[in-house]
């Protein structure tokens, strides 16, 4: 073959290419129209693992060739029944259904090019009850923006939420943090290692002063309980903790708090405000939660978010999970 030739058929197949699914040929160097069509590729998207009455999105949109696809059918193929919104398009959607354990759905892609060859695959959707995720949210909340002030660490997420609260905010969100984190720890809701935890604790016990008023009741019941934690655990913290204790105030009535039956409020103040349906507010406190995923969250929103972590966290000790 000349070069000439061969110089022309890598032009002929640059320019000619396989628009419209026909590829080009180059036969001894004359380019022939093959009309053979490659098979599409189905791509459903990654598994994903949702709780329950999150809307989800099923995204076929990356499906090949990129925009070589006459239509998209999705169908659920597994899992409790849910309704699909746009299962003829690119991108199909439904509201996860209420579980009481995690479930597993399961959907299938079928794609169809403009050469009528199809192709499917599969992705999953677990959904996790609204609590059980709750939890979770809650444990990487403590761990990330909600750490108390002086404990923060730096991250390239979300800034902290507790760096530049008032003093008396940032006390009673240390005393529910410091409560939450040690029930979490010692009844196995966190089943993470404690130490970063425990080092900490060891900054606030430290660091933190005496304060009086509801907001200093709070911290110290968030410090009996750290104590009750650490007993046997670590010794020094445990002295440390009960000097800090040493004239203390209690709260009077810590189960009404864990129940749900008070909560902690800092619109006026920080107080403790009753609440006589304590499953709304077991319900406030998972939807607290669950819509704090969407963005970063701030100071407004410490104590709110805090207590509704406790209150997660205390009913899942309760029921042994």
């Amino acid at each position: 073959m000349s070069s000439s030739r061969i110089f022309a058929a890598i032009v002929l197949t640059t320019l000619l290419g396989c628009g419209d699914n026909t590829t080009v040929a180059v036969c001894f160097g004359d380019a022939v129209f093959c009309h053979v069509a490659f098979n599409p590729l189905a791509n459903p998207g990654p598994d994903q693992t949702v709780a329950a009455g999150d809307i989800v999105t099923l995204d076929g949109s990356n499906s090949e060739p990129s925009g070589g696809i006459q239509s998209y059918s999705w169908a659920q193929t597994g899992g409790p029944s849910v309704t699909l919104a746009d299962a003829n398009k690119a991108r199909a959607s439904f509201v996860a259904p209420s579980v009481t354990s995690d479930a597993i759905l399961s959907f299938r892609l079928t794609v169809v090019d403009q050469g009528n060859q199809a192709d499917t695959d599969t992705t999953l959707v677990t959904v996790q009850p609204a609590t059980s995720t709750a939890v979770s949210t809650a444990l990487a909340l403590f761990e990330g923006p909600l750490q108390p002030d002086a404990t923060t660490p730096a991250t390239a997420d979300c800034a902290s939420a507790t760096a530049d609260l008032p003093p008396d905010v940032a006390t009673a969100q240390r005393g529910l943090w410091l409560a939450a984190r040690s029930i979490a720890i010692a009844k196995g809701v966190d089943a993470e290692d404690p130490s970063a935890f425990l080092d900490a604790s060891r900054v606030l016990v430290t660091n933190a002063g005496a304060t009086v008023g509801v907001a200093g009741q709070i911290e110290t019941f968030g410090l009996v309980l750290l104590g009750s934690l650490v007993q046997e655990r670590d010794p020094a913290l445990r002295d440390a903790v009960a000097a800090r204790l040493t004239g203390a105030v209690m709260l009077d009535d810590p189960a009404t708090l864990l129940s749900g039956g008070s909560e902690v409020t800092d619109a006026n103040g920080i107080a403790l405000t009753p609440t006589p349906d304590t499953a709304q507010a077991k319900a406030r406190a998972i939807a607290r939660l669950l819509a704090s995923r969407a963005r970063c969250i701030d100071g407004s929103q410490a104590i709110a978010l805090t207590g509704a972590g406790l209150r997660v966290i205390a009913d899942a000790a309760s029921r042994g999970e």
